[in-house]
């Protein structure tokens, strides 16, 4: 039986092809980003954008999956590209090695995508992403918040404004009602209240451009995040495919 036995063997021949021939971009390769690029590169993903600008270090090893003491110090992109590569030699990956911004947002969306996976932690960035997603009509999903959190039953999947319990949701909401954005931001996300317990030494902040304000880390268990990442790749391919994964066949 080859690599891709058990998944058309669950979802059908035509559920496959279509998820062969899915285009995907990945935006931010943490915690979250990183389980879902790895489930998608495990499903046959035809072709994977991986967009992040950081290296990993020794505070990543608790929760990102492709966080080893071998990688240390490594472009996450470069990881996730060996990785992935690894994984489903077959999948065309289009790497990307930039910060998120105003500036580099409309060219990390071209060429055109099926799907993208905001998996952003920088609120700025995220902004942004989400605001040019809808405007150029580019079907998305977004995460909010897993740090500071312990209960994978309490994960859901909704919009944005109906979101609760979620600082970041919070600040993204406010943000987009001022660019006139009022609805439509799909996301994975916890009804679960934060603990929010920020580390206090300076240099436990995460590394960002010097115009990008650093942002000190909240406490993180290594299975909520990864979960996101799990749900995101579930999404992702659902509307890429038309929502007929989960479907007899």
């Amino acid at each position: 039986m080859d690599r891709t036995a058990r998944t058309r063997q669950l979802v059908g021949e035509d559920v496959f092809q279509k998820m062969r021939n899915l285009r995907v971009a990945v935006f931010g390769l943490g915690a979250v980003g990183s389980f879902a690029t790895e489930a998608l590169a495990r499903c046959g993903i035809g072709y994977l954008r991986l967009i992040d600008f950081d290296t990993y270090n020794p505070t990543n090893l608790n929760r990102q999956i492709f966080a080893l003491h071998s990688t240390l110090n490594l472009p996450k992109t470069h990881v996730a590209e060996q990785r992935v590569r690894d994984i489903n030699p077959d999948c065309h990956l289009d790497i990307r090695n930039v910060f998120i911004d105003r500036n580099t947002i409309n060219d990390l969306l071209q060429p055109d995508v099926d799907v993208v996976i905001d998996a952003i932690d920088c609120v700025a960035s995220k902004l942004e992403l989400i605001k040019t997603a809808k405007a150029q009509r580019i079907p998305f999903i977004s995460s909010m918040g897993a740090g500071g959190r312990t209960q994978s039953d309490l994960i859901r999947m909704g919009d944005l404004f109906d979101v609760y319990n979620c600082p970041l949701a919070k600040v993204i909401r406010k943000r987009l009602r001022q660019s006139g954005i009022r609805s439509g931001v799909p996301c994975v996300y916890s009804v679960e209240k934060p603990r929010n317990k920020r580390a206090h030494d300076p240099k436990d902040a995460d590394i960002l451009p010097d115009d990008v304000r650093p942002r000190i880390p909240i406490g993180t268990i290594s299975y909520l995040p990864g979960i996101f990442g799990l749900k995101l790749a579930q999404l992702a391919l659902e509307i890429g495919v038309g929502n007929t994964i989960h479907l007899d066949n």
